[in-house]
């Protein structure tokens, strides 16, 4: 299996059966979903891209980027040994200026991590990039983001949650970043049926594609969903894998790879993203970062030889988030295209 994440507004459980039997019983992604002909199939995407249809496709992300500076010098660093190929930036937490001036020395296009929660509180806490006044529903009691998700659902407004992530899209883009995809810290954009129409539209209204971070559901049940959002001219990876299982990982350092490992020799046709959450050891990440153990087990899977022999020798290619913005792009302003043509008219 391949997410390990709880119950979710889709499901009340993880599930491993054919992908026919669980769609009905989830709520529309988009209205699209409603009379699309569900199958397990891979998606046009790598078509789209320029590969044949049966090529694998990776992008390896490491996000949370500016929130702790030994996060940061990590990511960094398998970033420049090419081991992963992407970044998704914090932009209210407290290390993104630091951030943001490595990823303008690299001359590399970035993705953000919006940011709506603030897990850590007193001991790491950070507020919205709007001040108070203007997101009020968006701030605690003590000045700081909502310290889960479900608080954040119960209180924040919909409007002021447009306003605060554009002005964070915004903020990166003042700093001279060109940003090539956002996803969600925490996977709030699901919490409440508006907030998935607000980050579904991002696309749309600021020609930056959105990952569809379904990490609760096993690569084949995501496919549909994917497609679904590819239809309506969302141009999101096929798939979304994440271990995020830090109850486990210090017990039990094998699983660190072990997931890793499953998800590669049983990766379909397609394009597919792995988020990952690496981590330097240092005495301060260790007493600030609850659980630093899985970005430590994080950093060794993917700064090691073994993950990376593995995908060569399963013929999965490595692509970034930059050529699927430059489609998103070109869909916006093109509704035929070629992710809604059918597979004898793009032949």
């Amino acid at each position: 299996m391949l997410a390990v994440v709880a119950a979710s507004r889709y499901s009340s459980r993880l599930c491993v059966v054919d992908c026919s039997f669980m769609l009905p019983k989830l709520p529309l992604l988009g209205a699209v979903l409603a009379s699309f002909a569900l199958n397990c199939a891979a998606t046009p995407l790598t078509r789209c891209l320029g590969y044949p249809d049966d090529a694998k496709l990776a992008i390896v992300n490491a996000d949370d980027v500016g929130m702790h500076p030994d996060l940061d010098r990590a990511a960094f660093r398998l970033l420049d040994e090419g081991k992963i190929q992407d970044l998704s930036l914090m932009v209210p937490a407290p290390h993104f200026a630091a951030a943001a001036a490595e990823v303008r020395q690299r001359h590399k296009a970035v993705g953000l991590h919006l940011t709506l929660t603030d897990e850590w509180q007193e001991d790491y806490g950070w507020g919205a990039v709007l001040p108070r006044e203007q997101v009020p529903s968006l701030y605690n009691p003590e000045g700081r983001l909502w310290g889960s998700i479900e608080e954040l659902a119960a209180h924040a407004d919909i409007d002021d949650v447009r306003r605060e992530l554009l002005a964070q899209i915004q903020k990166a883009r003042d700093a001279g970043l060109t940003i090539t995809h956002l996803d969600t810290h925490m996977v709030f954009w699901r919490i409440r049926n508006d907030f998935i129409n607000l980050y579904l539209s991002l696309p749309k209204l600021t020609g930056i594609p959105v990952v569809l971070q379904l990490l609760w559901h096993p690569v084949a049940q995501q496919l549909p969903l994917s497609r679904g959002e590819q239809l309506r001219g969302n141009v999101v990876a096929d798939s979304y894998i994440m271990q995020y299982n830090p109850e486990i990982r210090p017990q039990n350092l094998e699983v660190r790879y072990d997931g890793y490992d499953f998800a590669v020799r049983n990766l379909p046709p397609g394009l597919h993203q792995f988020a990952v959450h690496p981590a330097e050891d240092t005495p301060d990440a260790r007493q600030r970062i609850g659980d630093i153990m899985l970005r430590l087990s994080d950093f060794q899977v993917w700064e090691g030889p073994e993950i990376h022999r593995l995908m060569q020798e399963k013929g999965i290619q490595t692509t970034d988030y930059q050529r699927l913005q430059a489609l998103q792009e070109a869909i916006n302003r093109q509704p035929r295209n070629c992710l809604n043509e059918t597979p004898a008219a793009s032949r």
